[in-house]
């Protein structure tokens, strides 16, 4: 044993363990009388050739003395003493002393000498002497190796199993190899018992056996081999061959990390971090399982990033920067793509000098082009448009989101419907690009795919399986999944019972999911009872707490969006204020700005936002809005300098930038917001008609043009585009009253009220209703206006609901109901109609209901 670990410490380091070896060759001399003589002086040539001390070894003599032990010498040294006058090795080379000794060996029946003899006829180079036929001499090698049933006996057929392995002087034979693996095995040799089970991995070459595989597999993890642990732990994992215990696995892992051993310790950590949700206690182990990896010196790189995010996790993006950064360095010296990419983001985030967004442009680049990687793509075009000192670069940008299109890397964005009905007949190459990025693990990818799954008939219940269980690893695929539910089938309670179903399915989704959940429940739903509007109030406000407390602005936001005064906006601020400074995301930050006093802290807030935005137009917009709002005018100019750069063709963001060019209100703003409404209205948005209707009947403003919006009015009557008509008047309703009347003498204000209302369109109803109360000079008139109210409540209306009820409360066109105006009121007020509500009190107060 002593002897075995002699020899591995020389397979090992032999230069690094000399000392060692030496001291352990003394020790067995001191205590083992079959090691002295030529045994001892054997073992430290050998020591001192593996540890390539050549020009010592010659000087010591210590060869000459082993050959002058002469016709003493045991078979196995003249084997030895023939190579190294072979190959001139602590002597000066002869070759015809080498030849005396190997035929002398391989008389004595050698196996090694056998062997080697053997390779030399095959190679044409076996001396002249040597004339025992090749058959013969390995025949008597293999019967030599197999010998006597002693403590070496493992260690000579496993010999004989790497000769038929490799096939060099007998005929390759996989099958011939494994069955001498297994008998050695069965010998109680567990490195036999490993290769038994790589023979049955690859099967190649014999007929491979599960059962055969699995009791060698256990054979040698029992023996403690570590890769024969990890293997049966994996087993374990995926459930592939034996049943499917994870902490059965973990045990495995466990043990094969003993001893600071690093492919344990990479599994340990791996595997608690693919199954957190299955061992919430055990995210102490894992971190410690990475600290272990790190202070190996060969230690892997992407051990150095999972490091890195969690300390960001535990301490905040914004608290843990300085200490994320000093092991994301380390992580990019080992050249780790995710950790490149990390530090690079981290860089961006919080540059230290003005150099660092130069650094982090190489860092991407970088690993763009060496290591392959495609998020950098987008981080890159990111940074140009809007991170840069001098952003927006478009030019750089434009490059690198090009790059992300033509290596179609870029995110699929295509209509729920488009998407689930996808097929690789008619699209294959989308269909192939989406199933790349659902492999790849992007959640709007792996939710596309599993609905095309859910809707294909040709999808097999194990497809399904698979890929439900994949998805598990992503948190935000039920996010993901919950958006293309809501835009595939619309309907309301559907969708909050499928959300919260997904929020069980998926045990990851985490502080996200609940966020879209609430942002649901807030939505509401006409005809919604009180009751129930209250109930699903108090379900979303409880949920929106994780998420901020998580340092999530969208929820702080919807918090503050509900409170009832400027107080309570405030005291949200004030809760949530250490966990946006130490981990607040881009939504975070923007919400805190208004609240952090001017001057180095809002800076620095703004500063933050800019380094983590994803630089789209919602976020630059949204820069320039809480720029507008804080007084930032300069800083405001320069991000709707950047959001019209990143417009594109999207009607809806040229509307929204128009208003924002408004609302900044420098000069040049009217034609410059007109401008973009007037594009946007060409593409068909609505929203820009009705805001370049206001600005035409905005009375003492630059934009007042009467004869403007009375022919929008005439074109969208003659469009029959009623629902644009109505927006127009219910406008037109709340203009100056020169305004209106100006306009009234223009057009036939009556039938452009009555054409919308008879269209269907509930709001034209209520808007004609209202015109004719306005106008009604006979009690007919009168009842006409509360029939046209009556049908747009029973339609649905919420301010048509509260209209009708003070009608049926004050008789208004109609006999008094106090019964019925109550019944109104009390709908209109529970879908939050203010003035509905302070009519029903006076209405009991009268003695109604």
């Amino acid at each position: 044993m002593v002897r075995r670990d002699l020899s591995r410490l020389m397979q090992i380091d032999p230069a690094r363990w000399f000392d060692t070896a030496m001291a352990m060759i003394a020790r067995l001399e001191e205590r083992d009388p079959r090691f002295l003589g030529q045994n001892a002086l054997l073992a430290r040539i050998t020591v001192m050739e593996a540890a390539g001390r050549f020009e010592e070894l010659m000087r010591s003599g210590m060869v000459p003395r082993l050959a002058g032990y002469g016709d003493t010498l045991s078979a196995g040294s003249r084997t030895a003493l023939a190579r190294f006058y072979r190959d001139g090795i602590g002597v000066a080379r002869d070759v015809a002393q080498a030849d005396a000794l190997l035929i002398s060996a391989g008389y004595a029946g050698n196996a090694d000498a056998l062997l080697t003899l053997s390779s030399m006829v095959l190679a044409g180079e076996a001396p002249a002497a040597w004339d025992v036929p090749l058959e013969l001499a390995v025949t008597m090698a293999f019967g030599a190796l197999v010998g006597e049933l002693n403590t070496t006996i493992c260690d000579r057929t496993a010999r004989i199993a790497r000769e038929y392995h490799s096939g060099e002087i007998v005929t390759k034979s996989p099958q011939l190899a494994h069955d001498w693996f297994r008998f050695t095995a069965d010998l109680g040799d567990a490195h036999a018992a490993w290769k038994v089970v790589e023979y049955h991995l690859e099967a190649e070459g014999f007929a491979k056996s599960n059962d055969l595989l699995l009791k060698y597999l256990r054979q040698a993890a029992d023996a403690g081999l570590p890769y024969a642990e990890i293997e049966l732990g994996r087993q374990y994992e995926s459930g592939a061959l034996l049943p499917h215990d994870l902490n059965q696995a973990l045990e495995l892992y466990e043990r094969a990390a003993v001893d600071g051993a690093r492919a344990g310790l990479t599994r340990v950590a791996l595997f608690l971090e693919l199954h957190a949700a299955d061992f919430p206690d055990k995210r102490p182990r894992r971190l410690e399982a990475l600290r272990a990896l790190v202070a190996l010196e060969d230690a892997p790189g992407w051990a150095f990033t999972r490091l890195a995010t969690a300390v960001l996790k535990d301490k905040g993006r914004w608290a843990g920067a300085a200490e994320a950064r000093v092991l994301l360095e380390e992580a990019v010296k080992h050249e780790d793509l995710d950790g490149t990419v990390s530090l690079a983001e981290l860089l961006l985030a919080q540059p230290e000098s003005p150099g660092d967004f130069d650094r982090a442009v190489d860092l991407l680049s970088r690993a763009v082009s060496v290591s392959g990687g495609v998020t950098p793509l987008k981080v890159l075009s990111s940074a140009f448009a809007c991170r840069a000192p001098d952003a927006p670069r478009m030019q750089e940008a434009a490059y690198w989101a090009e790059l992300e299109r033509a290596t179609d890397t870029a995110n699929l964005d295509l209509p729920g419907a488009k998407l689930v009905s996808l097929s690789p007949r008619s699209d294959p190459l989308v269909f192939a690009v989406l199933q790349s990025h659902a492999l790849y693990g992007r959640p709007s990818a792996v939710a596309g795919w599993l609905k095309l799954l859910e809707k294909d008939p040709a999808t097999t219940g194990e497809m399904r399986a698979f890929w439900l269980e994949y998805s598990k690893r992503y948190g935000l695929v039920s996010d993901a999944l919950m958006k293309l539910d809501l835009e595939l089938d619309g309907r309301r309670d559907a969708m909050l019972d499928e959300a919260r179903q997904l929020r069980n399915v998926y045990a990851r989704s985490g502080p996200s999911t609940a966020l879209m959940l609430a942002e649901m429940l807030l939505g509401g739903a006409p005809g919604d009872a009180p009751l129930q509007r209250m109930e699903e109030q108090a379900e979303a406000l409880e949920l929106l707490e994780g998420p901020a407390e998580q340092g999530m602005g969208r929820a702080m936001q919807l918090m503050a969006d509900h409170a009832r005064t400027a107080v309570e906006r405030q005291e949200i601020f004030e809760r949530y204020r250490e966990v946006i400074a130490r981990d607040g995301d881009f939504e975070a930050i923007l919400f805190a700005v208004p609240f952090v006093a001017p001057g180095a802290e809002r800076t620095r807030y703004l500063a933050r936002a800019k380094g983590i935005m994803t630089c789209d137009y919602k976020s630059a917009i949204s820069m320039a809005n809480v720029s507008i709002l804080t007084g930032e005018r300069e800083t405001a100019e320069h991000w709707i300098e950047v959001a019209t750069q990143l417009l594109g063709d999207n009607a809806w963001a040229m509307t929204d930038l128009a208003k924002t060019v408004l609302a900044l209100g420098k000069p040049g703003a009217l034609p410059a917001a007109v401008a973009l409404l007037t594009r946007a209205r060409a593409m068909g948005d609505q929203t820009a008609s009705r805001t370049l209707f206001e600005l035409a009947i905005a009375s003492g403003t630059d934009s007042y043009d009467p004869q403007k919006a009375a022919e929008m009015l005439t074109e969208a009557s003659a469009n029959a585009e009623y629902e644009l008509l109505a927006g127009f008047l219910a406008r037109l309703r709340r203009a100056d009253d020169r305004v209106r009347v100006f306009i009234g003498q223009m057009l036939d204000m009556s039938d452009l009220y009555r054409r919308a209302a008879e269209s269907g369109d509930l709001i034209s109803m209520r808007s004609y209703g209202l015109y004719l109360q306005d106008t009604a000079i006979s009690p007919a008139q009168l009842a006409e206006a509360s029939d046209w109210l009556r049908r747009a409540a029973e339609g649905g209306d919420t301010a048509a609901m509260s209209e009708y009820g003070e009608a049926l409360a004050f008789g208004i066109g109609v006999a008094p109901n106090p019964d019925q105006a109550i019944h109104w009121l009390e709908r209109a007020a529970a879908q939050g109609n203010q003035r509905a509500a302070g009519i029903t009190r006076l209405v009991r107060m009268s003695g109604g209901g």
